[in-house]
């Protein structure tokens, strides 16, 4: 059961007190770390809402030993898509590598995902909204991901480090610390475009890590696309159960492409 809500996990993943601060480092340009929190949130309000879209995404799951090498691994072809707040994924194949086999899991994968779109749309209907710190991949909402706005940003503490490089771009280095100790928020560090102001990458994990699990981290690359949206174009996961019996290590990747934009 549990492997089962671990592979559901991974198989998919913005107050009224001043901003505290406990680091002030500056750059060049003398920005502090609240400065920069204002203009992430500005740059966020200005991308048009992700409401009804569609996106290809190329999931590899890993079951890994103690040493964090993979054991078994298994790659899913899918479709992801968003209407009318209601996300639904269609699965076109999966494949299992465990040493030299080869298995199709295309039904297996097919089957629970009939069951999370059933799940979602009587969710929808009855008016429930997803449970706090329930997620199936990268479905996180917007506050959850990016605490930067008025509502949220009270709940952390904001520093700057040293300037960083993605991919060739150098970038500022923001790391937020929540102050609820809670697994319904995450903390980590942002990489930010220094002229966009367009995050780059956030590397994320809970601000506290609920019952049996000992470790969560998630590292997002985001994309801007030319109809000026900001997507999700990899992510990466890895979680570390810990049983009394058996302890539990996975790792996912998710490759996001052919975003497809809906009235």
């Amino acid at each position: 059961m549990i492997k089962h809500i671990l592979t559901l996990l991974l198989s998919v993943f913005i107050f009224s007190h001043p901003i505290n601060i406990f680091s002030s480092s500056l750059d060049s340009q003398e920005i502090t770390a609240i400065k920069l929190v204002e203009k992430i949130h500005n740059r966020i309000l200005s991308y048009p809402e992700m409401q009804n879209w569609q996106a290809s995404v190329l999931t590899t799951l890993y079951e890994m030993n103690k040493n964090w090498e993979p054991k078994k691994k298994t790659i899913i072809e899918k479709l992801i898509t968003v209407k009318n707040k209601i996300r639904k994924e269609h699965i076109l194949r999966a494949t299992e590598f465990d040493n030299n086999e080869i298995k199709d899991k295309t039904a297996k994968y097919q089957a629970e995902a009939i069951k999370f779109n059933k799940n979602n749309e009587l969710n929808q209907a009855q008016g429930r909204e997803r449970k706090k710190g329930r997620h199936r991949g990268m479905d996180l909402s917007r506050e959850e991901l990016f605490p930067f706005g008025e509502n949220r940003k009270n709940d952390y503490e904001f520093a700057l480090h040293e300037d960083s490089w993605i991919d060739k771009q150098k970038a500022y280095v923001l790391e937020t610390r929540s102050n609820q100790k809670s697994s319904d928020y995450f903390e980590g560090k942002y990489y930010v475009h220094p002229e966009t102001f367009d995050i780059l990458r956030a590397e994320l994990r809970p601000a506290k890590k609920p019952g049996p699990l000992r470790l969560l981290e998630m590292h997002i690359d985001f994309a801007r696309l030319p109809e000026g949206y900001l997507v999700i174009e990899k992510a990466k996961v890895r979680i570390h159960v810990g049983l009394i019996i058996k302890n539990i290590r996975m790792e996912s990747e998710e490759i996001y492409s052919d975003y497809k934009f809906f009235d």
